[in-house]
């Protein structure tokens, strides 16, 4: 499916961009790489938080063909995100918290250790786009107001940028 839709992008000179499989139903993020066979494209949800190839989707931050991007609920990273992120998880997947399997595939989508990771990603320029989602995770309202959030929480923890006033 990626290689087709690859070939159609080329052919009409269009971008692809892709939310890659939670669940590695499809394929790992082996596979997923392959399939790109050093072709362009941006990946959504880069930082795991929103799904993507369990638990190695981070990688393709490290591919010079991959325009990598997060989304913008898990940004800037303060104390209550994951406790968010878990409930939105929920609620956008029409899942039920009094069954074990569901809290499970929440929790699964939920990767602390790379959301917390996520703003110095950005701040070092690994992750180099910020975005809504489409659909669950979708919050095109607070776009650029995360990005100035999470710019100036960089700034105060780690000083400012050269050049910077």
């Amino acid at each position: 499916g990626i290689d087709n839709s690859l070939k159609a992008c080329d052919k009409y000179d269009v971008q692809f961009a892709v939310h890659t499989d939670s669940l590695n139903e499809g394929g790992f993020v082996e596979n997923t790489l392959n399939a790109f066979a050093g072709r362009t494209v941006h990946t959504f949800h880069t930082e795991g938080a929103g799904g993507g190839h369990a638990p190695d989707i981070m990688v393709v931050a490290g591919q010079d063909n991959i325009l990598p991007s997060s989304t913008n609920p898990t940004n800037p990273y303060t104390k209550n995100v994951i406790d968010e992120l878990f409930d939105m998880t929920m609620v956008c997947h029409n899942l039920d918290p009094k069954v074990p399997e569901d809290v499970s595939f929440a929790e699964s989508r939920v990767r602390k250790q790379t959301v917390a990771a996520e703003d110095v990603l950005h701040d070092m320029g690994a992750l180099s786009v910020m975005t809504s989602d489409a659909m669950a995770m979708g919050r095109v309202g607070e776009v650029a107001m995360r990005c100035w959030q999470l710019a100036d929480k960089m700034k105060a923890q780690f000083g400012p940028l050269e050049g910077d006033s």
